[in-house]
């Protein structure tokens, strides 16, 4: 797993490559966190080249949704792929979130 973090104007995108599970959500998180030191922070998630994401991925992103609400920020996830897409439609989390299509 990969994590590149590039700051776009006023936004943060965050790129996340491989996978999202039990052996990689805690350093991921690690890295992510301190971007939500500041009020009203905006964020993008790229999930173009996540390939999968287990419960320990889902729980991450519940913590940067919670992190999003407790800044008064604002949180997207852009360009799942197929397999990530199903996991959050299975398991409800497409309701959290605001997910997008990559343009």
């Amino acid at each position: 797993m990969e994590v590149a973090i590039d700051q776009k104007s006023e936004e943060t995108v965050i790129k996340i490559k491989g996978r999202l599970d039990t052996n990689t959500a805690r350093e991921c998180e690690e890295k992510v966190l301190p971007i939500w030191k500041n009020l009203g922070v905006k964020v993008c998630v790229d999930c173009s080249d996540l390939e999968y994401v287990s419960s320990a991925g889902l729980r991450l992103f519940l913590v940067l949704q919670k992190m999003t609400t407790v800044q008064k920020g604002a949180l997207r996830l852009v360009g799942m792929q197929d397999e990530v897409r199903e996991t959050f439609s299975l398991t409800g989390f497409n309701a959290l979130f605001k997910i997008e299509d990559a343009k």
